[in-house]
């Protein structure tokens, strides 16, 4: 609950400040960066890091003043450790507001461009006020067949749950 608010919150102020572009960017990087130094995150929950030392290494990264001082009330309130979900959360946040279908598409082996475009046409008249946009994903488990993924809800046509669909039939 306290992350869903969080996300709101940012995105709330980030909507009021006409930064949603910009905090979109430097939160990616931002994830991105933590992912590459776990100690960080550690040292930000740690109640045994003074808080004004934690401004400090705050105040040392490179991002816009709305951004940093989000991240001055997680360090304040020992929460950075939910930064990741606090992205997922905001990431969908921002994803509405500017209208955009993020569409996973799993297959057996790479698709042409071809087909990439025909299968953006069919799933773009699905969504008809939003952008579609698609990631290719190759899984070598399947035999063929696509699976396809919106927020969680899979259509799963791969050749797989064709054939287990028959096996339950007969």
């Amino acid at each position: 609950m306290r992350t869903s608010n969080h996300a709101k919150a940012l995105f709330e102020l980030a909507t009021e400040a006409n930064k949603i572009d910009l905090i979109q960017y430097q939160f990616e990087s931002f994830k991105d960066e933590l992912k590459a130094s776990s100690t960080w995150v550690d040292m930000m929950d740690s109640p045994m890091i003074l808080f004004s030392d934690k401004v400090k290494k705050i105040d040392a990264l490179p991002y816009d003043g709305l951004f940093l001082s989000f991240l001055k009330m997680l360090a304040e309130k020992n929460q950075m450790h939910a930064i990741f979900e606090i992205f997922s959360q905001w990431n969908q946040r921002v994803r509405n507001y500017l209208k955009i279908a993020h569409v996973n598409i799993i297959s057996a082996k790479p698709l042409s461009k071809d087909l990439e475009m025909r299968l953006h046409d069919a799933i773009q008249q699905t969504f008809p006020h939003h952008s579609v946009s698609l990631h290719m994903h190759v899984d070598k488990h399947l035999i063929g067949g696509l699976k396809v993924i919106y927020q969680g809800q899979a259509l799963d046509r791969s050749v797989a749950r064709e054939l287990e669909e028959l096996y339950q039939m007969l």
